[in-house]
């Protein structure tokens, strides 16, 4: 399975194979400067949206995550804002991004 992930200020656009599902964070991981500004939020808030997905589950094969940020990119990523992007979605099982 392959899901696309867009990611906005507290809120995350899961989407596959023509279904989508928006999720709002009830705990912040956006702060005033970054996108994802509190990593282990961010960590579990995309892991409880791929569980309520029915992306992962203890029989499924883990799904390759394709992130893309829409809000906080003046001047492009800097190699620690891809890093997180990356490490969140690796956390979660993915078998890529």
């Amino acid at each position: 399975m392959e899901i696309k992930v867009d990611v906005y200020s507290n809120k995350m656009v899961l989407s596959s194979e023509g279904r989508s599902m928006t999720f709002y964070a009830k705990e912040p991981f956006t702060t005033t400067r970054l996108l994802i500004g509190k990593f282990f939020v961010a960590e579990s808030f995309l892991k409880n949206a791929l569980k309520e997905f029915g992306a992962i589950s203890f029989f499924k094969r883990a799904p390759k995550i394709t992130i893309q940020p829409h809000e906080f990119l003046e001047g492009g990523l800097s190699d620690i804002e891809d890093r997180v992007l990356r490490e969140i979605a690796l956390g979660e099982g993915s078998r890529g991004c």
